[in-house]
């Protein structure tokens, strides 16, 4: 009677054992950046080549296992509770020499007030698209990001432009959420590296999904090796554009008008 009882609950724990290790394999978990207040936060690591976008992930999407996931909390408790924004500049190289990541992209999702948490069964992810936002992958509210649209923040990259699987369009540069309730405007590079300036940016919570660019339309890094490819990641603050004011722009204009009809009055 024992023993069959004793095989009973070894048979029992090896299932519920299996079952954990098969729902760990499926979720993710993340790295903190730490608290970003205005002081520049750097990160050194390294990524396989095509964790961000891979042509075999059904067809351009990232690989959830793969990329690298970093946890940031923009702006103190006290910003975040009176709703405080900042100018925040998001950038990824390669680094070194002889294994740098020449290509390579991230996104930024948010939870808003919530802090991020990790877990979550998924296995791909759109790089452009926010959890549950009508798109085949990023569905399963990874790091309790917001649900929807309102959930993804934008995305930067340097490798090729391409297509993902479910039809959203991956340039070469960035782009940002304009109707984001989150920030108020951006900017994108890929001069130098890939470079995300988001101005306006909310106190709040952040995940950051990062990896290598190798889309189908790029045979040449199919075959790459080593697959892994070290990057520098740094986060800092930067400065949104000035608007000139229309008052001042008009002044200005005249002023300048005035001066060709003077010139044109002494040549006559």
């Amino acid at each position: 009677m024992n023993k069959k009882l004793n095989k009973a609950i070894a048979g029992l724990l090896g299932v519920v054992a299996l079952s954990a290790v098969s729902s760990q394999a499926s979720a993710f978990s993340s790295t903190s950046l730490g608290t970003f207040t205005g002081a520049t936060i750097t990160r050194d690591d390294a990524t396989p080549f095509k964790s961000w976008s891979d042509y075999g992930a059904n067809i351009n999407f990232g690989w959830v296992h793969t990329a690298d996931w970093f946890k940031l909390q923009v702006g103190s408790a006290a910003d975040i509770a009176a709703g405080n924004a900042f100018d925040v500049g998001f950038k990824l190289t390669g680094r070194g020499t002889t294994q740098p990541l020449n290509a390579g992209g991230f996104t930024l999702w948010t939870s808003g007030t919530a802090a991020t948490v990790d877990g979550g069964g998924f296995h791909e992810y759109n790089q452009v698209r926010g959890p549950n936002d009508g798109g085949k992958t990023t569905n399963n509210n990874i790091g309790n990001v917001i649900s929807g649209s309102n959930g993804w923040v934008g995305y930067a990259q340097n490798g090729l432009s391409f297509t993902n699987g479910d039809g959203d369009s991956v340039a070469n540069g960035g782009a940002w959420n304009t109707s984001s309730p989150y920030l108020t405007g951006g900017a994108a590079s890929s001069i130098g590296g890939a470079t995300l300036d988001l101005y306006g940016l909310k106190a709040g919570y952040y995940l950051i999904g990062l990896g290598g660019v190798c889309p189908d339309d790029n045979a040449g890094c199919i075959s790459t090796s080593p697959g892994s490819r070290h990057y520098t990641f740094s986060v800092s603050s930067t400065a949104a554009p000035v608007p000139v004011p229309g008052a001042v722009w008009l002044f200005g204009s005249a002023m300048a008008g005035l001066v060709g009809f003077s010139r044109r009055k002494l040549v006559a």
